[in-house]
């Protein structure tokens, strides 16, 4: 009797090893096979019709001349040369035309404004040939009939503005660019990157 409990012992430990190596190795495939992280599945991305926002960057004043001048350039002519830039207080639009053989200066000078939607209002505070002041309205009539002017400026004559709208101006791999700050002053202008989803 004595040989066959100990064969019973030996047999309930050996299945109580066995069923303990079942369930260790069940937990480590359990574990292995578990995700770590809960990923967004297609149908969550392709609903998202917000844009994504990418990041966000401040430049200065010089910077914004740079950058400007540097973009612009393709939209200079023969007959009409002219440089987009900021000053401490205010936006400055300085152009020469040629009218009757004779370079004339023209100057526009603007108050930006950020608007809710992430583009700049440029309010026209004055417009002046060389010394002479002109009519603002007037003015800006003229050139958005007699030049090409880019798909993202809108002028409008009757209001004096002209809208710089950020999301039309093609930047690489489908971003564009949001204004959130706009401060002369302090030389501080910011701007929000994003993308659509």
């Amino acid at each position: 009797m004595k040989i066959k409990l100990s064969h019973t012992i030996w047999k309930y430990l050996f299945l109580i090893l066995l069923a303990l190596n079942l369930a260790f190795v069940s937990v480590v495939v359990y574990r292995v096979l578990q995700p770590r992280e809960q990923k967004m599945t297609a149908e969550n991305t392709s609903k998202r019709k917000t844009p994504i926002k990418a990041g966000s960057f401040v430049t200065t004043r010089e910077e914004l001349n740079n950058t400007a001048a540097a973009f612009l350039e393709d939209y200079q002519t023969k007959g009409f040369r002219y440089e987009f830039y900021t000053t401490s207080s205010q936006v400055l639009f300085q152009g020469t035309y040629t009218l009757l053989g004779y370079e004339v200066p023209l100057y526009v000078y603007f108050e930006p404004f950020v608007l809710s939607n992430g583009n700049v209002q440029l309010e026209v505070k004055s417009v002046s040939a060389g010394t002479l002041s002109l009519p603002k309205k007037e003015v800006l009539s003229y050139i958005s009939n007699a030049y090409d002017i880019p798909d993202f400026l809108a002028i409008k004559p009757k209001k004096s503005e002209i809208i710089l709208s950020l999301k039309d101006i093609e930047l690489s791999n489908g971003l564009y660019a949001q204004a959130t700050e706009f401060d002369l002053a302090n030389d501080r202008i910011r701007f929000d990157l994003f993308k659509e989803p």
